[in-house]
């Protein structure tokens, strides 16, 4: 029970030992972001993909849209595309639709934004990825390697965003610049995220079984979570101020609050448990 499990303030992403031979290999990644939330068979059958609300969202492999509409399972506004290998993708959370039913799509082609509908929490794209519309298997063994733990920012996704972003001016609206993201690695089977603060340290504190961090890099906040009995699978999320001396750093249907004595665990808008430090430290922002 999540209750009971230290280990959801440090839920990381994990690879599944699914064979890949019979799925495909050439799916591109449905959009850039931070790895928020792994495969979990039987429990989340997909990754979340943490960003900003209006991220595009592309086709991961050319198809059919074989559902562009609400789920009432709690993905919210889904697109679900099926490819000519009888795989299937799925995208979750979607804040508008940029294709209907029945619609032929290409690989790369924006068919949504991100949002933060059904059931969730904070902005972010679910996808799986399912054999025969059934079997899901871990988006990680069928998409492109990582590279230092980031999304590889060649991607087609990449240049989807901007063009995307320069396909919505009209009229009298000048172009807005096209950022570079720069997602935080959150650690895939040996990798690790970096535990280190490479800013200023603005909380610190310990529990009986946790490590955590609110660290200031360049003018963003992050959190930092680490259990003492598994120091080899760390978390590293973006935060921010929500109070005094208050952060939040949000990992798919969870949220973390970590202030000068302690830290709680939100899922979907309730508290799930608190833990309080046994040691911590609050330094100047």
């Amino acid at each position: 029970m999540l209750s009971t499990n230290t280990q959801v303030l440090t839920q990381t992403v994990k690879s599944s030992n699914i064979p890949q031979k019979s799925l495909p290999s050439d799916l591109i990644w449905p959009t850039q972001g931070i790895i928020s939330q792994g495969f979990r068979k039987y429990q989340h059958e997909g990754i979340d993909i943490a960003g900003a609300t209006g991220t595009p969202i592309v086709a991961a492999a050319s198809g059919t849209v074989v559902k562009a509409g609400w789920n009432e399972w709690g993905l919210g506004n889904v697109v679900v595309l099926e490819h000519p290998d009888g795989t299937v993708t799925v995208y979750g959370h979607n804040s508008r639709f940029l294709v209907k039913q029945g619609q032929q799509v290409s690989q790369g082609q924006v068919i949504a934004e991100m949002g933060t509908t059904g059931n969730s929490t904070a902005p972010h794209l679910h996808f799986e990825v399912r054999k025969n519309h059934r079997f899901a298997v871990d988006p990680l063994t069928t998409l492109p390697s990582l590279i230092a733990g980031k999304i590889p920012q060649q991607q087609t996704a990449t240049q989807a965003k901007a063009n995307h972003e320069i396909n919505q001016v009209s009229g009298t609206q000048t172009p807005q610049e096209v950022s570079s993201w720069q997602p935080i690695p959150v650690p895939v089977g040996s990798q690790m995220a970096d535990t280190k603060c490479n800013g200023t340290t603005v909380i610190e504190g310990e529990t009986a079984n946790l490590s955590v961090k609110v660290c200031q890099e360049n003018g963003q906040l992050f959190y930092i979570g680490q259990l003492k009995r598994d120091s080899t699978h760390p978390v590293r999320l973006p935060a921010r101020s929500v109070g005094s001396s208050q952060y939040r750093a949000d990992n798919g249907s969870f949220s973390y609050i970590v202030s000068s004595d302690k830290v709680e665990v939100w899922q979907n808008g309730q508290q799930v448990r608190s833990d309080t430090f046994s040691f911590s430290k609050q330094f100047g922002q």
